[in-house]
């Protein structure tokens, strides 16, 4: 429970200390007074984010303190996670102009998420707006898994993480099915290329023979002139077979001195050499007589195809070989895609048969909490002055391959009947404000019980109610605070004097500064101020009478 609020520089709030009771706490006032800045105050302790806009004028800081009592187990339990062993919680948000804000619970800095982790076991906060939020269908949907959020949570993570690996595995098939077409497209390339080098007969080494086959029919009379003239010498001393004689007669003598015998050697070796050279210019002569009249421009147009087809694949003949070979294994590769799309489909397939078998599950549990809500929701209305009211929470029908929503597989919504003899009609189409505030209420009593929260704040909860249902509304708001803290802002007569405790708030100036205070009311001026708020600016003594006879109730 909430024992003491302090506010500090929020607003029109300049300081503003209250201690709050058990049960049920009303706070009443004229709009404008600050009760919202309660709420606003409250929020920040809640989680919601700072804004340094609500920083009263002049100050350059402001901050908001809840200290909470009589913590209950599932709290308590959070609190142990973070290592916050205590009976007391004191919760502080400090805001500044220069956006240097702090979070403390029991003087230890926390983050955001941690404080809105904490609020959510700490209590819950009605605000006017969330009575719009019922039309919401997501909204209707967490209602029914706010009926045991323990049991659905082990259920729904499941299904947000298969739904997370199927829509993973989605965007790769869809990429790789975008990325057929440009396969396809790739193929048909790379097969041109594979055609057109292997069709060329690349040879690493042809570029550089052709080069000299070219450089010698480019020189053709020379060449041939000085080759026949040396082959004509060398013819003559070979036919004449002078060396070799030589050598035979120095051989003859190699007895008598070593040096003949190494000047025989020598010359045989020159004589060999000099046959061999003279076969080779012999042979080295046969491009020049055997090759036709286009030889040359045929090597010619040959190299200049080399060469463009270096340019064309920006590679030099000898990487040209290594791409033929890298080419053919691509294609290899490539003409598999259709196997490899084969094979995701197939983990795209089981990937979304394991989200929708989580998806059941989560649907089959909804739809017992769903008849539990209806019960529990029937007969908080039945006590709030609705005797006839029937109502239903519809599922849509699952489609044979069901959509993956967000929260699930469901769509719901809820239907009410009203009155006796009329069908079914959905929430939005017919309640009013006030039944609206009824159904609201009556969730806040279901969720409160269910959830065993210490606390819940009602913002005017009570909008749109007024004569015998208004006791019936207050009566209902104190048989909950019999089990939790309710603190309730209200401008009905018949919810304040329900309350066991009642505080005031106004607004007063103080060194020609507008500021809120919060009075305590005692027993004579309680009955002034409900007398106030049954009669509006005149107060009668008919008024009286009846602020007395409520508060005697």
């Amino acid at each position: 429970m909430l024992k003491t609020l302090k506010i500090e520089n929020l607003a029109i709030i300049e300081d503003l200390s209250i201690d709050f009771n058990p049960e049920m706490t009303a706070l009443t006032g004229q709009t404008g007074a600050g009760k919202s800045l309660l709420i606003d105050s409250l929020k920040l302790l809640f989680g919601a984010r700072a804004d340094s806009d609500l920083i009263r004028y002049g100050s350059d800081y402001a901050s908001v303190t809840g200290v909470f009592q009589d913590i209950r187990k599932p709290l308590e339990n959070h609190l142990k996670t973070l290592d916050i062993n205590t009976d007391t919680l004191t919760i502080k948000r400090e805001m500044s102009r220069n956006n240097k804000n702090q979070i403390t619970v029991n003087q230890k800095s926390i983050t955001l998420s941690e404080l809105k982790r904490i609020a959510f076991f700490l209590g819950d906060i009605h605000e006017q707006h969330d009575i719009s939020k019922l039309l919401d269908p997501k909204l209707q949907l967490s209602l029914i898994d706010q009926i045991d959020p323990d049991g659905i949570l082990p259920l729904f993570n499941p299904y947000l993480l298969n739904k997370e690996n199927y829509l993973v595995q989605l965007k790769k098939y869809e990429q790789a099915k975008k990325e057929e077409q440009s396969k396809t497209l790739e193929i048909e390339r790379l097969k041109d290329e594979k055609d057109e080098l292997t069709k060329f007969g690349l040879n690493p080494s042809e570029k550089k023979e052709l080069n000299e086959k070219i450089e010698k029919l480019s020189h053709e009379e020379k060449i041939v002139s000085r080759v026949s003239r040396s082959y004509d010498i060398l013819d003559e001393l070979y036919q004449k077979g002078d060396l070799y004689e030589a050598a035979d007669l120095l051989s003859e003598i190699q007895m008598y001195d070593p040096l003949y015998g190494k000047g025989s050697e020598s010359l045989k070796n020159v004589y060999y050499e000099l046959e061999g050279l003279r076969s080779d210019l012999k042979k080295s002569l046969d491009i020049f007589e055997y090759r036709s009249e286009f030889e040359l421009d045929q090597l010619q147009e040959r190299l200049y195809a080399i060469h463009s087809l270096e340019k064309k694949y920006h590679k030099d003949i000898d990487s040209l070989v290594i791409y033929l070979r890298e080419i053919e294994e691509k294609i290899l590769m490539t003409e598999d895609y259709e196997g490899y799309l084969k094979a995701l489909k197939k983990d795209l397939d089981e990937k979304h048969k394991l989200t929708i078998e989580a998806g059941l599950k989560l649907h089959q549990a909804r739809l017992k909490l769903a008849k539990k809500l209806e019960t529990e929701i029937i007969e908080e209305l039945q006590q709030l002055d609705l005797e006839k009211v029937r109502f239903e929470i519809l599922f849509d029908p699952l489609e044979k391959t069901p959509m993956l929503y967000e929260d699930g597989l469901d769509i719901v919504s809820f239907y009410i009947g009203l009155n006796q003899g009329e069908p079914l009609k959905p929430l939005y189409k017919t309640a009013s404000g006030g039944e609206l505030s009824r159904f609201m209420l009556a969730l806040k009593i279901i969720f409160v019980k269910f959830q065993s929260l210490g606390l819940v704040v009602f913002d005017e909860i009570d909008m749109g109610i007024s004569g015998k249902t208004a006791s019936k509304v207050a009566t209902r708001i104190h048989a909950l605070s019999e089990h939790t803290q309710v603190l309730t802002i209200t401008h009905l007569a018949q919810v304040a004097a329900k309350a066991d405790y009642h505080y005031h708030i106004l607004k007063k100036i103080k060194d020609n500064r507008t500021v809120t205070q919060i009075e305590q009311l005692n027993a004579e001026k309680r009955i002034e101020v409900i007398a106030e708020m049954l009669s509006g600016e005149r107060m009668d003594s008919y008024a009286i009478q009846h602020a007395k006879s409520l508060l005697e109730k």
